[in-house]
């Protein structure tokens, strides 16, 4: 087996998002990490910390990061947003995450912009930057 393969099978889909010289921008974001569980159409929900994002992927802060398991959802907003993630790197409070496609930068930058950081726990919508309500109206086309 290569030792670069990852455990996980949809880690084949998430590119090469390896790079250690991969530049994270500050941030400070509150939001939730949301997982499938045991059962049918089951959800468990995790609030973790936004502190350094890029394009291709995330640094994620919180007590319980060990309990996310390899493949999980960041929910920004009131289920307005989505980003899908793959653990590429863990230890006991901190896990560096790849998107499953990699973000625009105008998204990612109008995210390291918001001033509060519990913002993304509420409704986005009307209330934040042109790029993220772009992303919105994209999300909801989707469904």
């Amino acid at each position: 087996m290569d030792a670069r393969k990852s455990r996980h099978f949809l880690a084949q889909f998430y590119g090469d998002n390896d790079n250690p010289s991969a530049r994270y921008r500050k941030c400070n974001l509150v939001t939730r990490a949301i997982y499938p569980t045991a059962g049918i159409r089951s959800f468990a929900g995790l609030l973790v910390r936004i502190v350094g994002i890029n394009e291709s992927g995330a640094i994620v802060q919180s007590t319980g990061i060990t309990l996310l398991p390899e493949h999980f959802y960041i929910c920004l907003g009131a289920g307005e947003i989505f980003l899908t993630c793959a653990r590429k790197r863990l230890s006991e409070t901190e896990m560096f995450v790849s998107f499953s496609r990699a973000e625009e930068e105008e998204f990612i930058d109008a995210l390291c912009n918001i001033g509060f950081p519990l913002s993304p726990l509420t409704k986005m919508s009307s209330d934040c930057a042109p790029e993220i309500e772009n992303r919105i109206r994209a999300s909801r086309r989707r469904r």
